[in-house]
């Protein structure tokens, strides 16, 4: 019996969804449910093992989003796109090199909570 080893990473692509003008919008109306499949098809035809694909709710920085999320090296991506998709697949997931152009911070975080604010309460 063959055993699949345990991921060394997870990539979490955020699949929120929030109706539509929303202060902060969502991930899944600018694509990411493409995104993660995306990553689920480059990971299959790269014979990737080493890494699970995981689709995710609310990840916060949704201003940049989409939004995925490497850990546990603790690398946020933003803005992501299908595009982008193999290169972070090839760059950082197989050969250890994060895509800095994509990466976001703290500020990411901070304009998403602030357009909080403004989203209407939830009953």
């Amino acid at each position: 019996m063959s055993h699949m080893a345990k991921p060394e990473r997870f990539v979490f692509v955020c699949t929120n969804e929030r109706p539509d003008g929303h202060p902060k919008g969502s991930c899944i109306g600018r694509g990411s449910a493409e995104i993660f499949q995306q990553f689920r098809d480059v990971q299959g035809e790269r014979m990737a093992l080493n890494f699970k694909v995981v689709a995710t709710g609310c990840l916060e920085p949704c201003l940049a989003g989409p939004t995925v999320v490497v850990y546990p090296d603790d690398v946020w991506y933003g803005g992501v796109t299908i595009d982008d998709v193999e290169r972070i697949v090839d760059e950082h997931l197989i050969e250890n090199n994060p895509v800095e152009f994509l990466r976001i911070d703290d500020e990411d975080f901070e304009r998403s909570q602030r357009a909080a604010k403004l989203a209407p309460p939830t009953i």
